[in-house]
Formats: structure tokens, C-alpha cells, sequence
């Protein structure tokens, strides 16, 4: 089975606009005043409130696995938002 980080990648190359509502949301949680946020958050709203389709090998939206390679490619494009986004450790699995 391939590693979660390949198959983030390869869900990442096909879904590009994923990343895009996931930190326009994030933008809008720190306009509001707070001040930290975990990307699983992101996730949920993703699924439950948005009309977001993607292009997936499993039967997931957007999976849980990949929350913290979302969490740190959103600080590395944003580094404002280092420690303001809760990241946890990679998996490898």
C-alpha cells in the first residue's frame, strides 16, 4: 500500500483547490478574532457546509490522514500562521 504521504501528494496534484478553500477558511477562523485552529476543523467544514467535490483514490472527500501535511503546507505558505495552527506528528502509515 502506498504511504499516507504519497497518496497525499497524489490527492494534492488533483485537488489543488482543496488547499486553496482550506486556507481561505483558515484566513476567515483568524479574521474573526481566534487564535488558533486545527486543520480537522477545516476538514469537517469541508464536508458538512461546502459543496467541495474531489477527485480521490478512497472513498473519502477529503481523509483524515492527510490533516498534517495540510497543516504544514498551510504554515509554510502562510508563516504567520505558525503556532497558530496545531500540527501533529506524521504518520507514516
Amino acid at each position: 500500500m502506498p504511504s499516507i504521504e504519497s497518496r497525499f501528494r497524489q490527492f494534492h496534484r488533483d485537488n489543488p483547490h482543496v488547499l486553496s478553500e482550506m486556507e481561505r477558511l483558515a484566513k476567515q477562523w483568524f479574521e474573526s478574532g481566534k487564535t488558533s485552529l486545527g486543520v480537522q476543523l477545516l476538514f469537517e467544514v469541508m464536508r458538512w457546509d461546502r459543496s467541495i467535490k474531489t477527485k480521490s483514490s478512497d472513498e473519502f472527500k477529503v481523509n483524515n490522514d492527510f490533516a498534517a501535511h495540510y497543516a504544514r503546507m498551510m504554515i509554510a505558505r502562510n508563516p504567520s500562521w505558525a503556532g497558530r495552527i496545531r500540527v501533529r506528528a506524521l504518520r507514516s502509515a
